[in-house]
């Protein structure tokens, strides 16, 4: 083979190794975005698994419409609703209401929401949930990206703080 032919053996090579690694990336971003995007909202655990609707959280919530999820977290009853459902990327409307264990409205608790993709680093999205009425707290926010996204609620009361986990995929 001449200098000639091994350098254009060469260049196709290099660029070929190019394109191939740019798919490559391309794929692999993709399927990360799409990690979890048929997840329905859930409920589940601090480690992420699933949260069966427990009778004593039935009786208190009832059955529960497309787009929302509850859970019994400590002595509370946390459950949360998404408008739109499903939801968009975009800025979205989460209500988030919590009653006691015998289904009585909490109104004296301060409730925020911490915003996470499990899949992958994202930069904080924690809003505050203002209190409207009846044990709710209604506030938006945005999901950055299409993916597996985990809701955290967060609520203050009395000095103690309770967590509740959710999953989403979108």
């Amino acid at each position: 083979m001449d200098k000639r032919t091994t350098w254009i053996v060469a260049a196709i090579v290099v660029v070929g190794a190019v394109l191939l690694g740019t798919m490559m990336m391309r794929m692999r971003r993709g399927a990360m975005m799409g990690i979890g995007a048929d997840i329905p909202l859930k409920a589940v655990s601090s480690q992420g698994m699933d949260v069966p609707l427990s009778d004593d959280v039935k009786v208190v919530t009832g059955e529960l419409p497309m787009g929302t999820a509850a859970q019994k977290a400590g002595d509370i009853i946390v459950q949360i609703a998404l408008n739109p459902y499903p939801p968009a990327v975009d800025t979205n409307e989460f209500t988030v209401t919590v009653t006691d264990a015998a289904g009585q409205a909490v109104n004296d608790a301060t409730v925020s929401l911490d915003l996470t993709m499990p899949a992958m680093h994202m930069p904080p999205n924690q809003p505050e949930l203002p209190f409207v009425a009846d044990g709710k707290y209604l506030g938006s926010a945005p999901f950055t990206m299409r993916g597996w996204w985990r809701i955290e609620v967060i609520i203050d009361r009395g000095g103690q703080t309770t967590s509740a986990f959710f999953d989403l995929g979108m």
